[in-house]
């Protein structure tokens, strides 16, 4: 488990602080902080709170470890989890949650192998609209729409690779490929979902931990950013569906083709058939039978009729 620490400073800027420092300071009333917490199990994670003074029934509101979407304001403390996209291409999104109380807001993340959010670039690029906990969370939740987007925005780039190469050949593309790409879009369309509807809320919550009416127009700018996104996932996600409808559509002209090919060489062959049987029946007065020449030809014949149907199907009717 590792625990980041930062300082909020009165004109939006954060300091680098220590885990030690930060919770004696907020202990001893100073602050506000943002404390990060990456990793570890849920246990370690709940006892880690625990230490900090939160009672057992507001940690098993929490439920900390479940992976679901949760929203429990309290009158002391507001907590929110939601599912956002992990930094690789992995299907599965990652579980972020945050704590807000009283000059504290605790993020938690369940991907130990990432970079702290207090390292990443873009939180060290922006600047606080002030040093309040709305602030940290509508920069959160700025970061997170953003991520959302571009991550749209490479998987509508895939999807018009995949279209490129099935105009110039419908076999090029197979099936698995296609279908993995639908995957993707419905797994980010889910947390696109999950992520507006906790926006939403957060809108119009205004409670001492977190009130977050003087921070409307930052917080509807994310809003607006997701809810763009997610009109992108139902565009991207029909575009999906068309590929695989057009794939459908390729093979079953393929079998068309094939049923076709099969009848006229059915058609070709039956004639044959036909003339065979006939003389392959146990008559005792069948003439032809007993003549000299009847087997080169009857050959001729089966030979002259295939070759024949042959040239009429080929010259007028042909399978493309």
């Amino acid at each position: 488990m590792k625990v980041s620490c930062l300082a909020l400073e009165p004109g939006g800027g954060m300091r680098p602080e220590a885990e030690a420092a930060a919770v004696a300071g907020w202990r001893a009333g100073a602050g506000p902080y943002w404390i990060d917490v990456r990793g570890g199990p849920a246990e370690a994670v709940t006892a880690w709170l625990a230490g900090l003074g939160l009672d057992a029934e507001m940690l098993d509101l929490m439920e900390i470890g479940d992976g679901e979407t949760r929203i429990v304001p309290l009158a002391e403390a507001v907590y929110v989890a939601y599912p956002v996209p992990t930094g690789g291409d992995s299907e599965k999104p990652a579980h972020f949650s945050f704590l807000c109380l009283d000059r504290l807001v605790i993020t938690l993340h369940d991907e130990p192998g990432d970079a702290s959010a207090l390292d990443q670039a873009p939180v060290r690029r922006l600047k606080l609209p002030e040093a309040t906990n709305a602030a940290v969370v509508c920069t959160l939740a700025f970061i997170h729409a953003s991520r959302l987007r571009r991550r749209v925005l490479r998987l509508r780039g895939e999807g018009d690779v995949l279209a490129g190469r099935m105009d110039a050949d419908p076999d090029a593309v197979p099936l698995a490929e296609i279908l993995a790409l639908k995957r993707r879009v419905l797994a980010l369309g889910g947390v696109v979902d999950e992520e507006l509807a906790v926006l939403e809320v957060l809108k119009v919550i205004d409670k001492p931990p977190l009130p977050m009416g003087r921070l409307a127009e930052p917080l509807q700018i994310a809003i607006e950013t997701t809810r763009a996104t997610d009109r992108d996932i139902d565009r991207l996600d029909r575009r999906v569906g068309d590929l695989q409808r057009r794939y459908e559509t390729a093979q079953q002209e393929r079998m068309n083709h094939r049923l076709a090919l099969l009848t006229v060489i059915s058609a070709i062959f039956m004639p044959l058939t036909l003339i065979a049987g006939i003389y392959g029946m146990n008559f005792d007065i069948m003439p032809e039978l007993h003549y000299r020449y009847s087997y080169p030809v009857a050959l001729g014949c089966m030979a002259l009729i295939a070759g024949g149907l042959y040239w009429y199907f080929r010259s007028r009717w042909w399978p493309k």
